[in-house]
């Protein structure tokens, strides 16, 4: 059975205008994780969130469940997939704990 990778990339716009305390610099969901879902990459599970780690990876961001300030879009998002009755290993990473890693990069262009 496969292990399929869900949930949402967040972004809190306001912060960059207005600083991360503000009570308008709130996390907003971006993109769907299922645009991602093309095939089983477990060795990159394993390395960030210890699922299916048995590589010996020391994973990076594992079992920190979901965040206390996750946006509307995540909490909806999580609850339709069943909540933490239906899923596991629940947790997220930041875009600077990426950075720190090694063989980490997104590429872009524009037109």
């Amino acid at each position: 059975m496969s292990t399929d990778v869900s949930g949402m990339i967040e972004c809190r716009p306001g912060a960059r205008i207005w600083g991360v305390d503000d009570e308008d610099s709130v996390w907003v969901g971006a993109i769907d994780l299922i645009v991602l879902n093309t095939g089983t990459a477990y060795d990159g599970l394993a390395c960030l969130f210890g699922v299916r780690n048995s590589y010996g990876f020391r994973p990076l961001a594992e079992g920190r469940g979901l965040p206390v300030d996750a946006s509307d879009e995540v909490r909806a998002t999580f609850a339709g997939y069943g909540g933490p009755d239906d899923v596991h290993s629940t947790t997220w990473i930041t875009g600077d704990e990426l950075a720190g890693a090694e063989n980490v990069r997104l590429v872009v262009w524009f037109d």
